[in-house]
């Protein structure tokens, strides 16, 4: 039995040796298998441009009335099965408020947006939305959902999230739909504009407006850096950039 053990031990030590001197030669771990769903395309637009694709949950939603930016990610399942999504998660790395407050006041609405963002949200926070998408075997499909306040006043000022989403899978895989940064609500903004075009170039017979011309200056210079320094910025985004930038100039 001594002699016996002592073979053993001699042919596992040759063995290593021969890992040792040929590592080529000691085999390899199978690689792990490749993801069954990926990513293909991701992109963020105008909602009318793509309300006609967007799919959430398995139908067309009633959508959220107020114009806004879409999210949108094409998906592809490359395997024999279905796969669920089980949820998305969107990952803020940015709050930025444009605030040049004008005192208005105003009925609290609750927002209607896909992925609703709570009071008080700021950097490294994460909101998940529940959904029950699935991707059939073999199929590339298209998701999309809105971002906005949970809820807003008529006299709140319009946020710019920046962030990533990470949509889950039952299997336990996620896809990441890359960062953006996004403008929401849009009729704030809109507000917005109307109240800094009124303080810097007040018509006949007028006041200046509620909101001071230097704070809409600094809110344009902003902005400006914000959107030159943003990977993925939404089409809302650096439309209101622009006009915001055009009203301060009559200022400066």
């Amino acid at each position: 039995m001594e002699f016996a053990g002592g073979t053993v031990a001699l042919v596992g030590g040759i063995v290593g040796l021969v890992f040792l001197l040929w590592p080529d030669a000691q085999p390899k771990p199978e690689p792990d298998p490749p993801p069954l769903v990926e990513l293909v395309d991701s992109d963020i637009d105008h909602e009318k441009n793509v309300v006609a694709d967007v799919v959430l949950d398995g139908r067309v939603t009633d959508r959220f009335q107020d114009r806004a930016s879409v999210v949108s990610a094409t998906l592809r399942n490359s395997g024999d099965n279905p796969v669920l999504i089980t949820h998305a998660e969107v990952r803020l790395t940015a709050v930025d408020v444009v605030d040049c407050g004008y005192g208005a006041g105003g009925t609290d609405i609750k927002a209607q947006y896909d992925i609703k963002v709570p009071d008080g949200a700021i950097k490294g926070s994460t909101v998940s939305r529940k959904m029950k998408y699935t991707l059939p075997p073999h199929a590339q499909e298209r998701v999309a959902f809105t971002v906005g306040p949970q809820r807003y006043g008529e006299g709140s000022m319009p946020h710019v999230y920046t962030f990533t989403v990470a949509l889950h899978m039952d299997d336990g895989s996620a896809v990441v739909v890359p960062e953006v940064s996004y403008l929401s609500p849009l009729p704030l903004a809109e507000g917005f504009l109307a109240q800094a075009e009124q303080a810097i170039s007040p018509g006949p017979g007028t006041s200046g407006g509620l909101m001071e011309p230097s704070c809409v200056s600094r809110q344009a210079r902003s902005l400006e850096r914000l959107v030159r320094s943003a990977s993925r910025p939404s089409p809302e985004l650096r439309e209101f950039s622009k006009e915001l930038s055009r009203i301060a100039t009559v200022h400066e």
